[in-house]
């Protein structure tokens, strides 16, 4: 039915790292996981992107490195170099289980 997706924005090296996300499968489910995510007011270079079955965003919003900490259960640091690692992965043409 739709998806959250945590995001990144590295301005250093001008990059989107996708740091993990949540999929959900009724509409009910993901609008409760969406209203869920604390909004960040002020800049932040996190992201949640809300999206549909298509994975098209349909809402988005500034979050804190917390809470994505809290919502993938690990420290923003490993989440950020497990998100560059599958990025550069994939950009070689591979996935993390092998070749595209």
């Amino acid at each position: 039915m739709g998806y959250i997706d945590l995001v990144f924005f590295d301005g250093l090296m001008n990059e989107a790292v996708c740091l993990g996300g949540a999929g959900f499968v009724s509409a009910s489910e993901d609008e409760m996981a969406w209203e869920n995510v604390p909004a960040f007011s002020g800049y932040s270079s996190f992201q949640a992107d809300r999206k549909d079955a298509n994975g098209d965003i349909i809402e988005e919003k500034s979050v804190s490195a917390e809470t994505c900490e809290a919502l993938m259960g690990q420290p923003i640091s490993d989440l950020i170099s497990m998100g560059r690692a599958k990025r550069k992965a994939e950009l070689a043409g591979y996935t993390l289980e092998g070749k595209v």
